[in-house]
């Protein structure tokens, strides 16, 4: 596939692409949830603008939940290389040339313009636009550059605005950017028609793009958590997840995990409320948070915000549990001890974080099915019957998969053992800790009027 039929079908594209959808959607992902997908219309041509905050991530997650062949842009200089250019047309991108690479460049602009069109013009295609240009792991979105408007306006202009192109808002929200098996929420927002802004564009094109713009950037806001505050920053990052229990015991949502990212918004909004109107309450709250995650972090309980006493009986259930699986543990260290230390030596070798959860992705999509399928091979050399190889072949993924299972229950078994101590040793400082909780809580209650009516408004 070249750049002269990106947006055709092609078998091995899609074959790459089912094995790839698996992949994020089943094993890389513990939970992929889609939200508002009626706002996708099923005819026309449509341009998806998603947030980025992940790397190549965030075009993976639009690639294998949309029903459509998406042709994406990115910068031309990762076109340089011959190789690297044959490869990135098979993946269905196209280079956006910018000033900055060369004046000469643009004009090859023109060239990419008329395959925007073929993309537009066909209906099983659609064009992904990241707007903010590159990626940044900071829970806001940033500025929008105008390339997304100019294509769309001129894509439009040339069939004389008969096309109706809309512009589909995409929020995109990762639970961690960097973890294995962690939940994804794709949120897709109401869609924009570039022809509303026809009359405008007529009459001046430069005020009709910003137009279109900032329209698009409010409706990515409302899509993502979007935290606009610099000075408090960490502090509501930190209260979406530790008052977010509360809030669903509040509003009776819990268990409910499609809900978690609309409770998370109201929680960050209605926080940034309170900066912009009592910044003095949000000083004392600032202070009271950063107190309390001091102390934690003195007692190396980093990461937990909420601390429970332990009884001695789950400590000691968690412990049989982890004894009685021992064997099959063992079974899935010797049989995926390989594809885990590739994947992990990758994780540590990226220096960017936002590119760590790329590069892990694309790492173990490669190293987990093909070092199996060869020890699968390896091990049919020694035995005679075939039904033990295919049930070989079958519990190296499955072990490999309980692998992470037994690591999740060991840490949460050296946690509760390690807050069974401390309750033990230091009982006063530890029940302090959980009066500091409780009064973070009070005070956030105090700060945040939201009841039901504000969330059913959230999610719809």
């Amino acid at each position: 596939m070249g750049i002269n039929n990106i947006e055709k079908y092609s078998f091995s594209y899609s074959l790459a692409k089912h094995i790839v959808d698996f992949w994020h959607n089943k094993v890389f992902y513990r939970e992929v949830t889609l939200l508002n997908t009626q706002n996708i219309p099923d005819e026309g041509p449509l341009i998806f603008t998603p947030n980025h905050q992940n790397a190549l991530m965030d075009a993976l997650a639009m690639l294998c939940t949309v029903d459509r062949r998406l042709v994406f842009m990115a910068r031309s200089d990762i076109f340089k290389k011959p190789v690297i250019a044959s490869i990135l047309y098979f993946m269905r991108i196209l280079p956006i040339y910018r000033i900055r690479d060369g004046y000469e460049s643009l004009k090859k602009n023109e060239e990419i313009f008329q395959k925007t069109i073929d993309v537009l013009t066909d209906k099983n295609c659609a064009l992904v636009i990241l707007p903010e240009g590159n990626h940044s792991g900071i829970r806001r979105l940033r500025p929008l550059k105008k390339g997304f408007a100019r294509i769309a306006f001129q894509t439009e202009e040339a069939n004389n605005f008969s096309l109706d192109i809309k512009i589909i808002p995409v929020g995109i929200y990762y639970d961690d950017y960097e973890a294995f098996r962690s939940r994804l929420i794709i949120n897709f927002g109401k869609p924009i028609s570039v022809n509303k802004y026809y009359d405008q564009y007529r009459e001046a094109p430069a005020i009709a793009i910003n137009l279109l713009k900032n329209e698009l950037s409010e409706h990515i806001k409302s899509l993502i958590i979007n935290i606009e505050t610099e000075k408090y920053y960490d502090l509501i990052n930190t209260l979406r997840r530790l008052y977010e229990e509360r809030l669903a015991e509040r509003l009776q949502i819990s268990g409910q995990k499609k809900k978690s990212l609309p409770a998370q918004q109201l929680i960050v909004n209605g926080l940034q409320k309170v900066v912009d109107t009592e910044p003095g309450k949000i000083d004392l709250l600032d202070q009271k948070v950063h107190q309390y995650l001091k102390n934690l972090k003195e007692i190396k309980l980093n990461g937990v915000y909420r601390i429970e006493k332990t009884s001695l009986g789950k400590i000691l259930s968690l412990f049989c549990l982890l004894v009685l699986f021992f064997p099959v543990y063992l079974y899935g260290v010797v049989n995926n001890f390989i594809p885990f230390s590739l994947s992990i030596w990758a994780k540590k070798k990226i220096k960017d974080p936002q590119f760590k959860s790329s590069f892990l992705y694309v790492v173990s999509l490669v190293a987990f099915p093909l070092l199996q399928t060869l020890q699968t091979v390896l091990v049919a050399f020694f035995v005679d019957h075939w039904y033990w190889v295919a049930a070989y072949f079958v519990s190296v993924p499955l072990s490999g998969a309980f692998l992470i299972y037994y690591n999740n229950l060991a840490n949460k078994f050296q946690r509760a053992l390690k807050i069974f101590k401390l309750f033990r040793k230091r009982k006063t400082y530890m029940d302090q800790l959980q009066n500091d909780y409780q009064e973070i809580l009070n005070i956030v209650d105090s700060l945040l009027h939201i009841d039901q009516a504000d969330f059913e408004k959230q999610t719809r």
